[in-house]
């Protein structure tokens, strides 16, 4: 059972070296340049930075909100309070559709208003596959957080991690990355393998020493209240649209006692008619419904019921298939038949202690579990919280517990170049619909316009490329193509611009899933990028999506065109 003893913090400071940007930009890129991915977040409601005016729309940030820093990618500090990307509520912008928002916004830190959002997913997280270890950024596979009063194990080599921030009470808003695991499922590892931190809180100096770019939350110092606590996080998103203009996965908290701190939880679960370990899906302008119920994931199984358990932290790569397919056993959603979900649950959770379906190992709350075998059995350890740098009632004599509650799993590397974009600086979209910077010109659904990009290795001996597309109308029909000649400027062809002319093959028919879609290595039943386009010899390539804008507000043809995208492949 989990401790309720309330574990003194160590109270030496590790001195890690300090480390500069240029030092940790090998892992901040989260599988592309920093720049051009929007970490967004959320954060819990003991947080002091809630209601305080958000830098985007000047409305307070509540406990329901997702945030993102005003500067998109975290940038060092001093900064202001991170925006709003998508409200709980109402709101502009777009948001989650819980009706308890609006009442709650404004309230003060530490009074729970039955709102808060506990684990978040746009659903294109990087799916884990048998050849993943060591293909993403630097090598890295997870992005997480601990929930405040984590402690970490001495065994992490690379500061600044978990064990060396936890004395400075910053580890509750930091993000820290693995530093090289071996394929999952992962048990303990002997003397673990550890973390290091690439996303700080506000940006600024550490007592610990370290410096690294932060997202405008606030750190309190060692011997005064607790400051922001991180509770949901996700970082495949690629610009500021994308968040308001796709699914959201969420989940909602529980109500039983902090074994910790002896509080209890906010319950905003119960106080929305669902459970703590659902998982809820809102599409834009929708109301919240449960897409994995708590019990397809192994969760509320105990003789304790519903509620027992509280899913803490989310990484969801849907199939594309409408409505939750389990996965029954490790990487069964390669096969496109599964969704993969990984997940933590809370400290204090019923299932905690109980025999995972793996290892048959007592699961911890800083553990990665997983689905598996039939309907009604325990979930599996994923990846176990020793491997991650975290503590455990299995490694420490004291039975502490370090409490995962955010995980983000990272992309490949960013491959390739975008051009003609839709915004004016070539040719002029057609009816005057530009979109913005890098992006197709402007749809009925998304007036900025649809976006391609591209990750993996563009190697025709390893091809692991995946192009993906954002910004299209909701349940659009798209057509992935490759051609030999890029069109720079772009020319005028119904309300967007072709990109991609000479030698043009057809990758793919799809269908958007909330306005978004991936194509290639790692999308269940796709071919690789080079296979489906009959690509035999190195060289240059350019590929764009033609797709369907059934609402006409531009010219009489209801179709559109992304952003052209060019990728060179080597041997």
């Amino acid at each position: 059972m989990e401790s309720h003893s309330n574990t003194p913090r160590r109270s030496f400071v590790p001195q890690p070296s300090r480390r500069s940007l240029a030092a940790l930009a090998g892992v901040l890129a989260f599988g592309g340049a920093a720049s051009a991915q929007v970490t967004t977040f959320s954060v819990d409601w003991h947080s002091p930075s809630l209601a305080v005016p958000n830098s985007f729309t000047g409305t307070p940030i509540t406990e329901a909100d997702i945030l993102a820093p005003v500067t998109l990618a975290p940038a060092l500090g001093p900064l202001p309070a991170p925006g709003i990307l998508e409200t709980g509520g109402f709101l502009a912008p777009v948001g989650l559709g819980l009706g308890l928002y609006g009442p709650c916004v404004g309230h003060p830190a530490n009074t729970p208003c039955g709102i808060e959002v506990d684990a978040i997913s746009h659903a294109m997280d990087a799916p884990i596959l048998p050849t993943t270890s060591g293909t993403t950024a630097a090598g890295k596979t997870y992005a997480f957080s601990v929930r405040p009063r984590g402690l970490g194990i001495p065994f992490s080599p690379v500061p600044p991690n978990v064990w060396s921030e936890s004395p400075c009470q910053d580890e509750g808003a930091d993000v820290f990355v693995d530093i090289g695991l071996p394929f999952s499922p992962a048990p303990p590892v002997a003397g673990g393998i550890g973390n290091t931190g690439i996303v700080d809180g506000n940006g600024l100096p550490s007592c610990s020493g370290a410096v690294y770019p932060g997202t405008g939350l606030i750190e309190n110092s060692p011997g005064t209240p607790p400051g922001d606590n991180l509770d949901g996080l996700d970082t495949d998103v690629p610009d500021r649209v994308f968040p308001s203009t796709c699914c959201t996965y969420f989940s909602l908290d529980s109500g039983f006692i902090d074994p910790i701190t002896g509080v209890p939880n906010s319950n905003s679960a119960a106080a929305h008619g669902v459970r703590g370990g659902d998982v809820l899906l809102t599409i834009p302008f929708g109301l919240p419904a449960v897409y994995a119920p708590a019990n397809l994931l192994g969760l509320d199984l105990t003789p304790a019921g519903p509620n027992s358990d509280d899913l803490d932290a989310l990484a969801l790569y849907e199939n594309g298939v409408p409505g939750y397919q389990r996965s029954f056993a490790p990487y069964d959603w390669v096969t496109g038949q599964t969704d993969m979900l990984l997940f933590s649950v809370r400290r204090g959770s019923a299932i905690i202690g109980m025999p995972d379906a793996f290892f048959g190992l007592p699961i911890e709350p800083g553990d990665i579990l997983t689905p598996t075998g039939n309907v009604g059995s325990m979930p599996g350890i994923w990846v176990a919280a020793e491997n991650l740098g975290l503590s455990t009632g299995r490694s420490t004599a004291a039975g502490i517990r370090d409490d995962l509650d955010a995980l983000d799993t990272l992309e490949p590397a960013a491959t390739g170049t975008p051009f003609c974009a839709g915004d004016g600086s070539g040719t002029a979209c057609p009816c005057g619909n530009n979109g913005t910077a890098g992006r197709g010109c402007g749809n009925s659904a998304v007036a900025q316009g649809a976006l391609l990009w591209a990750n993996g290795t563009s190697s025709l001996s390893n091809d692991t490329v995946q192009l993906h597309v954002s910004g299209l109308p909701a349940t659009s029909p798209m057509l992935f193509y490759q051609g030999t000649v890029p069109i720079f400027a772009g020319a005028v062809f119904g309300d967007g611009l072709r990109c991609v002319a000479g030698n043009v093959v057809r990758l793919g028919q799809r269908i958007a899933m909330c306005g978004n879609r991936n194509f290639g290595y790692g999308v269940g039943g796709d071919p690789t990028v080079s296979v489906a386009g009959g690509i035999g010899a190195p060289g240059n390539y350019v590929y764009q999506v033609w797709y369907r804008d059934g609402a006409a507000f531009c010219t009489p043809n209801v179709f559109n065109l992304s952003n052209g995208y060019r990728i060179a492949w080597t041997p």
